[in-house]
C-alpha cells in the first residue's frame, strides 16, 4: 500500500514543490552542515548524505515523496561543510565522525528509528560513522539507528588487480548493521557486489543485494539518462521503501 502511494505521489512531485526546511547543526570540529529536512509522522528518519551540493533535484523529488508517505528524510551535504571537491578522494578522506555526530544529533532530537543513505564513494565515511557511533553508545540501551542502504557502493581498500580479489576497507568488516545494497548492471562492481556482500556479512551485518538492470553508476545524476535511467530514477521512492520494510528493524517501525 504504502508503496504504490509513494510511486503516484513522486510522479506528482515534478516540477519539485517540496515542503522542506533547512537548517544548520555545527559540530565539534567547527564545520557547519547544511541540512534538508523533509517531515514526516512516521517512525522512520532516513539520513541521506548525497554530496551534491543541494542541487540534487531527482534526490529532492525522492525525498518529498517519501516524506508524503511518512518516511522522514533529512539530507545532509559534508563535502560543502569542509569545502572539498566531490571527488573519491575526498569522499574518501572523511573518518566518519561527522556522521556518528549528525547520528547523535537526530537521536537527541527524536525517537526515530534511523537508516543511512548513500551512494559510491559516500559509503566509506557512512559506515566509519556507524561504526564509530557503535563504539560511542557501548550497546546502551536500544539503538535508534538499524540499517544503512548503499547505491552501488565502492569500498575498495586499493584498485583491483586482475586475477586478484577485492580487498575492502577496514570498516567494511567491522559493521553491524542492517545493509540494502543497489548495484547498477552497467557497472564492473556488480561482479564483485556478491564478494562485498560475504564480506560484510562476515563482519556481523544482514545484506540483501539487488541488481539493477539496464543502468549505470550514478544513474538519478546523469546528464544523459536512457530511457531505462530515467525509469529507473522514477523508481527511487518505491526501491528505498521496499528495502526499508524489508530490514529486521529492532525498535517499532510501524507507519
Amino acid at each position: 500500500m504504502r508503496i504504490a502511494l509513494l510511486m503516484w505521489l513522486f510522479a506528482l512531485a515534478a516540477p519539485l514543490h517540496a515542503e522542506f526546511v533547512t537548517t544548520t547543526v555545527t559540530l565539534d570540529d567547527e564545520s557547519d552542515v547544511d541540512l534538508r529536512m523533509f517531515p514526516a509522522e512516521g517512525n522512520i528518519l532516513l539520513l541521506g548524505f548525497p554530496c551534491d551540493q543541494g542541487t540534487g533535484l531527482n534526490e529532492a523529488r525522492a525525498s518529498q515523496a517519501m516524506s508524503a508517505a511518512g518516511i522522514e528524510v533529512w539530507m545532509a551535504d559534508l563535502l560543502s561543510a569542509h569545502f572539498l571537491a566531490r571527488t573519491p578522494s575526498s569522499i574518501r578522506s572523511l573518518d566518519g565522525n561527522n556522521v556518528r555526530q549528525l547520528i547523535e544529533h537526530i537521536a537527541g532530537q527524536t525517537d526515530k528509528t534511523i537508516v543511512l543513505a548513500t551512494s559510491g564513494y559516500g559509503s566509506v565515511p557512512v559506515l566509519r560513522g556507524a561504526r564509530l557511533w557503535r563504539q560511542q553508545r557501548q550497546g546502551e540501551g536500544p539503538d535508534p539507528l538499524q540499517g544503512a542502504i548503499l547505491f552501488y557502493p565502492l569500498l575498495n581498500a586499493s584498485e583491483p588487480e586482475p586475477g586478484k580479489a577485492v580487498e575492502y576497507m577496514p570498516v567494511v568488516h567491522d559493521t553491524a548493521l542492517n545493509i540494502a545494497i543497489f548495484q547498477p548492471e552497467k557497472s564492473p562492481n556488480r561482479f564483485w557486489v556478491k564478494h562485498l556482500q560475504q564480506a560484510l556479512e562476515e563482519g556481523g551485518s544482514h545484506v540483501e543485494s539487488t541488481i539493477l538492470k539496464g543502468v549505470r553508476n550514478n544513474f538519478y545524476r546523469l546528464k544523459n539518462p536512457t530511457a531505462k535511467e530515467r525509469a529507473m530514477t522514477q523508481q527511487l521512492p518505491e526501491m528505498i521503501a521496499s528495502a526499508i520494510e524489508k530490514m529486521n528493524l529492532k525498535k517499532d517501525s510501524s507507519q
